[in-house]
């Protein structure tokens, strides 16, 4: 029996040596804007909520801000901040041309790189890697650590997705890389390496990615797809013997135990031990039929058996695999006709919370119902997971319209309330005004700012005396004036009228600076108070002929919003129903080939089968024969 054709091996050892970085999630650089002092108040509430990763708010503020001219210190910052935030919510467009239009400006150099650095990665994620490379190189030394440390990465990773492998090693062999960036560095220039066909300097690469230490879960990753690859790029030049101890490596728990236990059987394999060999496709058998590795290893088990003489055993194995395939493929087609039916998407984000994400949003989990299983696969496309983000987005933006339409009508409400309550209170206040003379207090005011400037160019300190102080000045005054206290033998008491004349005197004259200064501050206090009386009066008067008006300008605006909201409601229904038809499509794609797949197996079983029993056949027919001879 001749081994069977394993297209997974083929497909996967492609799709491990081109897939490079992309496709095992490297460190991401946060796209945050780079430190430094805030000049203007919005900009720094904007920031705050960029900070606390709410990225709508943060999105919708600034476009405020920056309408109402509020940030005249950030206006270049905050137009490369709003570039990224469009940039997250997939809004390609409008981020390039605001990356463009800072290139085209008087930006300072560290704007510039910035512009630079964010349109290459733009054009990168949407697939044009020569502008994306031309966009890198015009990146100076102004970028900030994090976007430095990440750029190298970028460009290689054009390079790899263009197929310039010889390239992605330039660009790699002279990177130093920053800490966690050695990793995925060294796994990438091995993929390069392999790519050119110098697969024993590649190995050694990939090998050290395949032993390092580990302590996150994202690197224990990145480690068993280093051995992954390495493994595969062995067993395609036919190293069965250097292949197995690399794929010995990769965890029987970790994501990719169940292509590495494939890769182990067809090793064992390669070399005739197909005892050695069933070991790991059996337990390969036990888990989830989805993995396209498990689909494989119900062909390679009987096809084991078979080389092993075990003919019974093997049609048994293949027959079980025909059932399986069968049941499963029903289970395809009854997916397939409820996502054409729409209950894929609604059903996906049942248990998701409501709410406007940030960009690297990642759905948690998938719905326990009997397309769960599918669905863990279908999350794991990247076309897929985008397209669920944007009807996420789609769908609370729709939400968010109508929770504001809601409050179009709270609005206009309050506004019918402000205007009746205006209304009402106007009566009482032009009655209070009335009762409000300015005009004599100011007379008044002036009145007593002349007597202080009298009191002071004469130093008449009786003038701002106490009440107290000035009665018994005035009865002092009095007392003498009278003839008896100048009559003869009164000594004595005109003496004590001068002594307590001159207490006095003196006390008035001690506090009299002191006197004079509290009443040039009361008198300035005076002056405010009535110039806000005046104020407040004009305003009162204004507001009698302008609120009105500016109630029925509110009116007015919030009956003009609504229209419009029902119009941006009406499109995102239209976006949304596109959105779902291009997710139900991938979805069903997805599935489809997951059925032509098990299709393909179901046929290379019958056939096998078909064989096997050929064969029994034929061995029945030349004993029969030689039984009959003499």
């Amino acid at each position: 029996m001749r081994r069977p054709p394993s297209r997974f091996l083929d497909w996967l050892s492609a799709f491990l040596l081109i897939g490079g970085i992309a496709a095992c999630g490297a460190p991401r650089a946060e796209q945050a804007p780079a430190p430094g002092p805030v000049r203007d108040l919005y900009y720094g509430e904007v920031l705050f909520h960029f900070y606390r990763q709410d990225d709508f708010t943060a999105l919708t503020h600034l476009l405020a801000a920056r309408d109402a001219g509020r940030v005249p210190h950030h206006e270049a910052d905050s137009e490369l901040l709003l570039g990224g935030l469009y940039l997250g919510y997939g809004q390609h467009a409008r981020a390039e041309a605001i990356f463009e239009r800072l290139l085209a400006g008087e930006a300072s150099p560290a704007v510039r790189d910035r512009a630079w650095f964010y349109l290459g990665k733009l054009r990168y994620q949407r697939g044009l890697y020569d502008a994306a490379l031309a966009s890198f190189a015009r990146v100076g030394r102004a970028l900030p650590e994090a976007l430095a440390a990440e750029l190298p990465m970028l460009v290689a990773q054009c390079h790899l997705a263009s197929g310039d492998f010889a390239g992605a090693e330039r660009v790699l062999a002279a990177w130093d890389a920053p800490g966690n960036w050695a990793a995925y560095a060294r796994y990438n220039l091995g993929v390069a390496l392999v790519r050119l066909g110098r697969l024993e300097e590649g190995a050694v690469l990939l090998d050290r990615v395949g032993r390092m230490g580990a302590d996150s879960a994202e690197e224990k990753s990145l480690r068993d797809k280093a051995n992954l690859a390495l493994g595969y790029a062995r067993l395609q030049v036919n190293d069965a013997a250097g292949a197995r101890p690399v794929l010995q490596r990769v965890r029987l728990r970790g994501p990719f135990a169940s292509k590495a236990l494939l890769g182990v059987g067809w090793a064992d394999a390669a070399t005739a031990d197909y005892a050695g060999a069933l070991v790991p496709w059996l337990e390969l058998m036990d888990r989830d039929l989805l993995d396209s590795a498990v689909q494989e290893s119900f062909l390679a088990v009987p096809y084991a058996l078979g080389r092993l003489e075990a003919h019974g055993p093997a049609v048994e194995r293949y027959q079980r695999a025909l059932a399986t395939f069968d049941t499963e493929i029903g289970r395809l087609d009854g997916a397939v006709a409820r996502a054409r039916a729409g209950a894929l998407v609604p059903a996906l984000l049942a248990g998701d919370e409501p709410d406007l994400a940030r960009w690297y949003w990642r759905l948690e989990q998938v719905p326990a119902d009997e397309d769960s299983r599918y669905l863990y696969h279908l999350m794991a496309d990247h076309g897929f997971q985008e397209g669920v983000k944007n009807y996420r987005d789609l769908a609370a933006l729709s939400r968010n319209l109508a929770e504001w339409r809601e409050r179009l009508d709270t609005f206009a409400a309050m506004v019918v309330a402000r205007g009746a309550a205006h209304a009402q209170q106007l009566p009482a206040a032009r009655e209070r005004l009335s009762t409000v003379d300015l005009e004599a207090l100011r007379a008044r005011r002036d009145q007593l700012a002349r007597r202080l400037a009298a009191a002071d160019s004469t130093h008449d300190v009786v003038v701002l005396a106490a009440d107290t102080e000035r009665d018994q000045w005035q009865r002092l005054e009095a007392l003498a004036r009278l003839p008896e206290l100048q009559a003869a033998g009164n000594e004595a008491l005109r003496e004590r009228h001068r002594v307590l004349r001159g207490v006095l005197a003196w006390e008035l004259e001690r506090r009299f600076r002191e006197r004079a200064w509290r009443a040039g501050r009361s008198l300035r206090e005076l002056d405010a108070a009535l110039a806000e009386a005046g104020t407040r009066r004009a305003a009162v008067v204004a507001a009698e002929g302008s609120e009105p008006h500016r109630f029925e300008g509110f009116a007015a605006r919030i009956a003009a919003l609504a229209p419009r909201i029902d119009t941006l409601r009406a499109a995102l229904d239209v976006e949304l129903g596109a959105v779902d038809r291009q997710l139900v499509a991938l979805a069903v794609t997805e599935l489809e080939a997951r059925r032509q797949r098990l299709a393909s197996y179901r046929v290379q079983a019958r056939f096998a089968l078909a064989t096997l029993y050929d064969r029994a056949g034929a061995a029945q027919a030349a004993a029969a024969r030689s039984g009959a001879q003499p």
